[in-house]
């Protein structure tokens, strides 16, 4: 196949139609192109003509999604063809193939890879990178028998590729993050460090979400011990995790941190109340765990989302059909001090905990599971002397982004009841209802969801763009998880900086965990300062 071919068909080629089996192609007139007519055509075939060459040309035609090469005479694919990243369907069947380029590994799209008959001995691990190929047929390869009796076996395909996966190289370790300054310390007042980790529980930890994963990075038992090492390694003085099943929670992480000198706090997702005792051991819920040289715990409060939406449900039935059928949780502990606390007037503090519904889909429980949180969390806190103004730190896997309406009602204070992550919905009784969260007029007359907190996120605009990513996966990175702090009492010193993104390009990280980090969200750190509401 010549260059000039590709180059005088390119802009001809039109719809693709089917008599039979054979697909059979338009070819635009010149005319046609002349009057600007666009080609729609997203699959091409060049089989059984004896190409022996591949143009370089063809590596160009990127919006291709099927390409079919079969009964020819190839005997080298080049490294270029990695670069039709759109491809879903590959026929290279019936060549004189001796090999395939490691860089097919990156063409991470593709379903289909037809590769029979061909002359090929060994496949590049780099294969196994492929975790959406549910469709591999190497039969008449003169590969070994154990490859090809594994391929016919029943998911063949994948265990083939999870074996070629598995036996890939890992990268080297990554760079530290780095800390990022804020200000300098008063040297007059309290300082602790508070980390925030979505530690992916192991229930969830499976090769089918996670199919681009090799089986080690998987494994509870090496996953477990990478995230002890984190927490050890960051030292914080206040550590608030999601994702942490109730069985791993009594028997890993509370005697190991208790070894470490803190104490903690747990609590399961709603369901756990409804399974079975085995069952029960594998709900994941949240905890916070405190170093003992610092606090002491003076009363912690459970928030059952669902509970919520059933006792605010008189005239908003969404809160029955899409709240309440949510099982997530907030927690809070309220710290006692044990430093002197040099005139600030406050000796305890409350730590929220929480992990919101992942939904994307569910936008308003979202927002909404936040509203009840906030309202829940400020009759508790009114209840315990020496408030009014406690001060507070917010923990969470919110699930939402910065731009989001959950983040937005966190730091205003406010959120218009008409706001489009509502989805229009109308949860009329639980805003009437809600205690701190009730619809109130403004100057000009729209509504408004409240709470009493003053809050800001201990990332600023300028490092949530540089930190870039806390969860970070193959369908999805972004900034998830978040830590906030009462403005008035208390002030950021520094935050733990972004994953180096040239390492993860340079390996070839297309999302977590892996072997070096072990969940597929990133931890997000801390350090604070308790001032006096005067001090800023």
């Amino acid at each position: 196949m010549s260059q000039d071919l590709i180059s005088n068909l390119d802009p001809y080629l039109g719809d693709k139609y089917e008599t039979g089996k054979r697909r059979m192609y338009v070819i635009l007139s010149q005319e046609e192109v002349a009057a600007g007519k666009q080609s729609q055509w997203t699959k091409l075939e060049i089989q059984n003509v004896g190409v022996k060459n591949l143009s370089p040309r063809l590596w160009e035609l990127r919006h291709l999604t099927a390409l079919y090469l079969n009964q020819n005479k190839i005997s080298r694919i080049p490294p270029e063809l990695s670069q039709l990243q759109n491809l879903v369907h590959l026929d290279l069947s019936s060549n004189k193939l001796r090999g395939l380029p490691v860089e097919i590994g990156d063409m991470l799209h593709l379903q289909d890879l037809l590769l029979s008959n061909n002359l090929i001995k060994m496949l590049p691990y780099e294969l196994g990178r492929l975790f959406q190929l549910s469709r591999l047929e190497l039969e008449g390869n003169p590969l070994t028998p154990e490859l090809l009796n594994k391929a016919r076996e029943v998911n063949g395909t994948q265990k083939l590729l999870q074996i070629l996966l598995d036996t890939l190289e890992a990268p080297e370790a990554p760079p530290e993050r780095p800390w990022v300054n804020v200000r300098e310390k008063t040297g007059k007042h309290m300082t602790f460090s508070v980390l925030c980790y979505n530690i992916l529980c192991d229930t969830f930890a499976t090769r089918q979400k996670y199919g681009y994963c090799p089986m080690s990075a998987l494994a509870w038992d090496r996953r477990k011990v990478l995230l002890m090492k984190e927490v050890v390694f960051y030292n914080a003085d206040i550590v608030s995790l999601q994702e942490v099943e109730t069985e791993q929670y009594f028997n890993y992480f509370l005697p190991e941190m208790s070894n470490l000198g803190y104490k903690g706090t747990f609590a399961a997702k709603s369901r756990s109340k409804t399974v079975n005792d085995e069952d029960r051991k594998h709900v994941d819920g949240c905890a916070i765990f405190f170093k003992t040289s610092k606090f002491t715990l003076h009363k912690e409060h459970l928030v059952e989302f669902s509970q919520l939406a059933i006792a605010n449900s008189e005239g908003a039935d969404d809160m029955i059909n899409r709240v309440q059928t949510k099982d997530n949780i907030g927690i809070v502990a309220v710290l006692e001090i044990k430093e002197p606390t040099h005139g600030v007037k406050h000796n305890k503090m409350a730590v929220l905990n929480t992990h919101i519904n992942w939904d994307p889909e569910y936008s308003d429980v979202k927002l909404i599971q936040n509203i009840m949180f906030m309202s829940e969390v400020d009759k508790f806190i009114k209840d315990i002397k020496g408030n009014p103004a406690m001060p507070m730190v917010v923990c969470g896997d919110f699930n939402s982004t910065p731009d989001s309406a959950v983040i937005e009602f966190l730091q205003k204070g406010q959120i218009s009841t008409e706001h489009p992550d509502l989805h229009g919905l109308k949860y009329s009784g639980f805003f009437k209802r809600g205690a701190n969260g009730e619809c109130i007029g403004n100057k000009n007359g729209s509504k408004n969801f409240k709470h009493n907190f003053k809050l800001k996120s201990c990332y600023s605009e300028e490092q949530l763009e540089k930190l870039k990513y806390t969860n970070y996966t193959f369908e999805f990175k972004g900034v998830l998880d978040h830590i906030l702090h009462s403005r008035d009492n208390l002030r950021t010193l520094g935050v733990l900086g972004g994953i180096n993104e040239e390492w993860m390009i340079k390996n070839k990280v297309i999302g977590c965990p892996n072997v070096h980090y072990p969940s597929d969200h990133l931890p997000v750190l801390a350090e604070l300062e308790l001032i006096n509401s005067n001090a800023r």
